[in-house]
């Protein structure tokens, strides 16, 4: 085979960059490799054994190693299947003699890349070696490519991640009309609870009453008490009103173990579906385990979205004995969430388009539609559950589901 210059050419532009081992036991020979292999590899190291050639192979990594077969001590072979155990991957190309070929299919069976026969030509050494190299080449760009992929969809994701925590923050802001609706609503009757308290008292003093009982002091004192009392109790609802939205919206730094009931009584504590003579039927599990990770604040969130969705469409639809289902259950490792109301269901014709960004059926209220879809992404993305919806027949209403695993704690 008749090799011309730009053959030559274009072969050392393939070799820039890739390193050969060339083993023999005959020197003189392998300086000959060397000498030839300099003219177009970057990097040529010479062994003259296979012991020798395995222990440079363990100190620097190359990309073709050519090799004898019949050499003293460690024989070709066992080179080739040493060096597989640590890199199956490895390119050989073994220069032999023809007497050899015997062991061909022992060569095969350790998947050698390459066999040249010696004597051999210069132009057999380039042509066994192209092949070799444009594998090399072609994997590299593989990587390469594989590599600009990955950084690109890192890129992509945090991107997405970014404008998740946008649009949670987004609807967080959508909804602070709504909660500061809410905590005026809740903090209304406790404080008119506590003036009528008060005034009571001023009013008993105002028109001398004590004075007319058999023991103005002892009538006095219990009349204070039960007072007391009743501003004391009325003023830890009003703490407690406070720390469930103080919560809810804290900024979650991290994932946390959250007692999944613990954080529905809270978000029904906010809501009070009952101020809307609305009946919500609770029930949660008792056993131990009711924890899932997650955070805490977007689980809230979820809650109060779907809850406030049923509290509207109750609303809307004016149904007589309006109804709120939740049930909290267990089922194999995940905790169940199944919110139920009796206002209808969802028209066919849109139920499966309730999850998607900015798709709202409240445009007269100003709704953004954000609320569902952020309900969705928190349980599915940074819960690791399921949210899904059905229209009940038993209930005649609207069935939303969150199913998340339960967390497990390390001992």
């Amino acid at each position: 085979m008749n090799i011309s210059k730009e053959d030559i050419e274009q072969f050392k532009q393939m070799c820039l960059n890739i390193s050969v081992l060339m083993v023999d036991d005959e020197v003189e020979l392998t300086k000959s490799y060397k000498k030839i292999a300099l003219r177009f590899f970057e990097s040529v190291d010479i062994a003259n054994s296979g012991t020798q050639a395995l222990e440079m192979y363990k100190q620097n990594k190359y990309n073709i190693i050519y090799t004898d077969l019949s050499m003293p001590g460690m024989h070709g072979i066992e080179l080739i299947r040493e060096v597989k155990k640590v890199n199956p991957k490895q390119t050989f190309i073994v220069i032999s003699a023809g007497n050899e070929s015997e062991k061909l299919m022992e060569l095969l069976s350790l998947n050698i890349s390459g066999f040249i026969v010696k004597p051999f030509k210069t132009s057999n050494f380039l042509h066994v070696s192209t092949e070799q190299i444009s594998i090399i080449l072609q994997s590299r760009l593989l990587l390469e490519q594989a590599d600009e992929l990955n950084k690109e969809i890192v890129k992509i994701t945090k991107e997405k991640q970014d404008q998740e925590k946008m649009l949670i923050q987004q609807s967080k802001l959508a909804q602070t009309g709504e909660m500061i609706s809410m905590i005026s609503h809740q903090w209304r009757q406790p404080l008119s609870s506590i003036t009528t308290t008060l005034s009571g008292l001023k009013t008993r003093f105002d028109l001398g009453i004590y004075d007319d009982k058999e023991n103005p002091v002892e009538a006095i004192s219990t009349d204070f008490n039960r007072a007391f009392h009743k501003i004391e109790n009325t003023a830890k609802f009003l703490s407690k009103t406070v720390n469930d939205f103080r919560n809810f919206y804290r900024p979650d730094n991290e994932k946390t173990a959250v007692d999944i009931c613990n954080a529905m009584n809270s978000v029904l504590r906010i809501i009070n579906p009952h101020e809307n003579n609305i009946e919500v039927n609770y029930s949660c599990l008792t056993v131990a385990g009711r924890e899932v990770f997650t955070f805490e604040g977007e689980l809230k969130q979820v809650f109060i979205s779907i809850i406030n969705n049923a509290i509207d469409a109750l609303l809307d639809k004016e149904i007589v004995n309006p109804k709120i289902s939740i049930e909290i259950t267990q089922k194999d490792d995940n905790l169940i969430v199944s919110i139920t109301d009796n206002a209808g269901g969802i028209p066919e014709d849109i139920i499966d388009n309730i999850f998607l960004p900015y798709f709202s059926t409240k445009s007269e209220k100003n709704g953004t539609g954000l609320g569902l879809h952020m309900a969705k992404t928190i349980v599915e993305r940074h819960s690791n559950g399921i949210l899904s919806v059905k229209n009940s027949k038993a209930f005649n209403g609207a069935e939303f589901t969150i199913s998340i695993p339960k967390s497990k704690k390390k001992d």
